[in-house]
């Protein structure tokens, strides 16, 4: 019974994951996306965005409060250029 109830569960799990799987090409995204974006995807794409430019530079660290202020100072950036890519207004606004 529990393995039966394990597998539904699992069952369960990939049905939804799934269900929101979704590809985006970055390069394609404009500044002016962003704000129409659910939270959440608006957070992938900044924890993408850093790990993109962390693995330019080498490194392997994940600081938060970082991740924090590129995601604010790429949203001022973007807000005044809306018709600009999300990569190029973060290179821009982050200075890589």
């Amino acid at each position: 019974m529990r393995i039966a109830l394990a597998a539904l569960a699992l069952l369960a799990g990939a049905a939804l994951t799934t269900a929101k799987a979704e590809v985006i090409d970055l390069a394609t995204i404009k500044c002016s996306e962003i704000a129409s974006m659910p939270d959440e995807e608006g957070s992938y794409l900044m924890i993408w965005i850093h790990g993109y430019f962390s693995g330019q530079a080498g490194s392997t660290t994940m600081d938060l409060d970082d991740m924090a202020a590129d995601g604010k100072a790429i949203g001022e950036y973007c807000a005044a250029n809306p018709d600009v890519g999300v990569l190029s207004a973060a290179q821009q606004a982050l200075g890589n």
